[in-house]
C-alpha cells in the first residue's frame, strides 16, 4: 500500500502530549509523529536516531507519551487518525470500482418498477370488483357535475378547483349521484336566476353538507309528484305529472332556502 501524504491532526492531543516536554524533547516528539504518519509505528532504530541527543531522563519522559507495540512504537492519537484515513481512503477506493449506474441502466429499473406496479393494481382492481373497463374515477365524476355547473350558470370557474371537488365527492360518499347533483343545479338555476338569491348560485353552496339533505328533498319532491298539480305553474289544468318548474313556484317566494 502506497504511504498516505497526510494525516489528521488533533491539536488538543498533541498539545496534551507536549505541554510538559522540554524544548529538546518536543523537537524529538514532533519528528517522531512526522516519521509516524508514514508508518503505523516507528522502529526501536527509529526511536533511538530521533531520541540520540536526549538524555535518560528526556527519553523516559517521551516514552511516557508513546505507546509500545509489536514492531516498535505509537504514539496513539497518530496511530488511531492513521486508522481512520486508510479506512476512509479504502472505502472511496470501492466505490470507484462498483459498476457506475448510467441512464440506461436507471431507466430499465424505472420500467421494470413500473411494470411490477401495474401487476400488482391491476390485480387489487380485480379482487375488489373494481376497475371493470370503462368505469370512470370518482374524480372524474366530480369534474363532470363542474362542468355542468359552468354549462347552466355560464360561469367558468375552475372545474379542477380542490374545495368545489372536494364538496362533490363527500356528496358521493353520502349517495348522492352525478346526475342527483346535476338535477340540484337545475333546481337552483331556475329558482334563483335573476332573483336576490342568484348570488348564491355557486359550488361551495349547492354542493354544501349543510344544503345537503334538504336540496335532495327538494329535487326528490318533483321527481315524485308530492307536491299537488294545481299548485304547480305551467302545468295542463293541474292534471299532468309535477315538474322542476312547478316546484319552485312553491320554493322561490319562501324565505331564504339556502
Amino acid at each position: 500500500m502506497a504511504k498516505d501524504p497526510a494525516f489528521l491532526f488533533y491539536p488538543g492531543d498533541y498539545l496534551r502530549d507536549t505541554q510538559c516536554l522540554s524544548e529538546k524533547t518536543q523537537v524529538a516528539y514532533d519528528r517522531i509523529m512526522c516519521e509516524h504518519m508514514r508508518n503505523i509505528c516507528i522502529s526501536q532504530e527509529q526511536l533511538n536516531f530521533f531520541t540520540k541527543r536526549l538524555s535518560a531522563e528526556e527519553i523516559s519522559e517521551l516514552k511516557m507519551m508513546l505507546t509500545a507495540v509489536d514492531g516498535g512504537w505509537q504514539i496513539s492519537w497518530v496511530a488511531e487518525s492513521i486508522c481512520k484515513r486508510r479506512s476512509y481512503s479504502d472505502s472511496r477506493r470501492e466505490n470507484r470500482t462498483k459498476k457506475p449506474k448510467t441512464y440506461d441502466n436507471d431507466m430499465k429499473t424505472y420500467v421494470q418498477h413500473m411494470e411490477n406496479e401495474n401487476e400488482i393494481v391491476n390485480e387489487n382492481k380485480v379482487e375488489k370488483g373494481k376497475g371493470v373497463k370503462g368505469e370512470k374515477p370518482k374524480n372524474e365524476s366530480a369534474i363532470r357535475v363542474m362542468e355542468y355547473f359552468n354549462q347552466a350558470t355560464n360561469r367558468r370557474l375552475d372545474t379542477n378547483n380542490k374545495s368545489y371537488l372536494s364538496n362533490i365527492l363527500a356528496r358521493f360518499k353520502e349517495g348522492r349521484t352525478e346526475q342527483g347533483l346535476c338535477d340540484i343545479v337545475d333546481l337552483k338555476v331556475m329558482e334563483w336566476t335573476g332573483k336576490e338569491h342568484e348570488k348564491y348560485l355557486h359550488p361551495d353552496t349547492l354542493f354544501a353538507a349543510k344544503h345537503s339533505q334538504r336540496y335532495y328533498d327538494e329535487v326528490q319532491a318533483a321527481r315524485e309528484g308530492r307536491i299537488t298539480t294545481s299548485q304547480i305553474k305551467g302545468t295542463n289544468g293541474g292534471k299532468t305529472k309535477p315538474t322542476m318548474e312547478g316546484i319552485l313556484k312553491l320554493i322561490y317566494d319562501k324565505p331564504d332556502q339556502r
